[in-house]
């Protein structure tokens, strides 16, 4: 007989015991092993799931120099933008023979630094990943870098470090959610930005600005702010602005989530959108088209670019190569009743 090497765990042993075959055998059948019948492969395949056996991914690992897993750092799970991009990473990885292991941030640099250590202790073979908001050193995925790791990075990405970057025009986003607004006339613009130390937040400020020099209309200190894109953030922002005695008659909010909250509040102060003021977010959940009014935004493709980002990181793993492409994937204006003048 062949004892358990640890109660509880189920082991090549134990399945070589209820097959009376030698372990030797059971191994080079998980592995696909040409010189196993494919009737062995069957028969050791089927007790390993009737036994509840799982591959020890450190141990192939060790003896592959390759785990068959992608590990993930996003901001935020409950984002509709990052659950999209997380669906387009997973349905590549499956299709390539991979598994994902999933962290998010919560907008933490500290936490990101962590997350690359577990990445990094769990020997991924390649890491997709959106930086935080506050992240400037990225020094911290140089452990990646100097063992030839792939990172592939989207949306919030840093060009020092090697690998795919999968992005948007953050400046056209900017420009053209403000232009819209000056088309149906509105000549007072507010934005409520995402922290200046961001280069996405940066760009999409930019596009704003320039699209009020191009139509001839005023940059008002008062109606520019920068902030965390909190709630309570976007709450202040909307209390501010119409409490003033010349109130803005349009908002760009830099993010989905902010431009709901403003959009809310500002009805909660008895204002009517679109009549008294309109409001277009950089970014589109699926209950912007559901709220009353429904909200316009700049929608930026979550799933395209997730997806985008693991096929060229799956490429880099495969070739053996880190490939520093730029992808540059497409908005698309949706304009809703927020901001539908007749």
């Amino acid at each position: 007989m062949y004892p358990k090497e640890k109660k509880g765990e189920i082991t090549i042993n134990d399945i070589a015991r209820e097959l009376n075959i030698s372990p030797s055998t059971v191994s080079r059948a998980l592995n696909d092993h040409a010189k196993i019948s494919e009737a062995t492969k069957k028969k050791v395949k089927d007790m390993a799931r009737d036994l509840g056996y799982e591959i020890n991914l450190v141990a192939s690992s060790l003896s592959k120099n390759k785990t068959n897993v992608i590990g993930v750092i996003i901001p935020h799970l409950g984002s509709q933008f990052f659950a999209k991009a997380l669906s387009g990473i997973q349905e590549v990885a499956s299709d390539n023979g991979y598994n994902v292991i999933i962290s998010q941030t919560n907008e933490s640099v500290q936490q990101e630094i962590e997350m690359t250590r577990v990445m990094n202790s769990a020997r991924v073979d390649g890491v997709v990943c959106c930086l935080t908001m506050e992240t400037t050193d990225v020094s911290h995925f140089n452990v990646f870098v100097k063992k030839g790791v792939p990172v592939a990075m989207f949306d919030r990405v840093n060009y020092s470090v090697p690998g795919p970057k999968v992005v948007v025009d953050n400046y056209e986003a900017g420009y053209v959610a403000t232009e819209h607004l000056i088309n149906i006339g509105c000549k007072k613009l507010a934005h409520l930005g995402g922290i200046v130390s961001s280069k996405v937040f940066e760009e999409r400020a930019e596009g704003f600005n320039d699209a009020l020099k191009k139509n001839g209309l005023p940059l008002l200190p008062q109606f520019l702010l920068a902030s965390d894109l909190t709630e309570q953030d976007a709450r202040d922002a909307a209390r501010l602005w119409m409490s003033l005695p010349d109130r803005p008659d349009g908002i760009v909010a830099a993010s989905a989530s902010t431009g709901l909250v403003i959009a809310s509040t500002v009805k909660s102060m008895g204002m009517a959108l679109p009549e008294s003021i309109s409001i277009i977010s950089l970014g589109n959940e699926r209950c912007n088209e559901f709220v009353s009014p429904s909200l316009s935004a700049v929608d930026m493709p979550g799933y395209e670019m997730g997806k985008s980002a693991a096929e060229q990181l799956i490429s880099c793993i495969n070739k053996g190569v880190v490939d520093s492409s730029i992808i540059l994937k497409p908005i698309q204006l949706l304009i809703r009743n927020s901001s539908f003048k007749h």
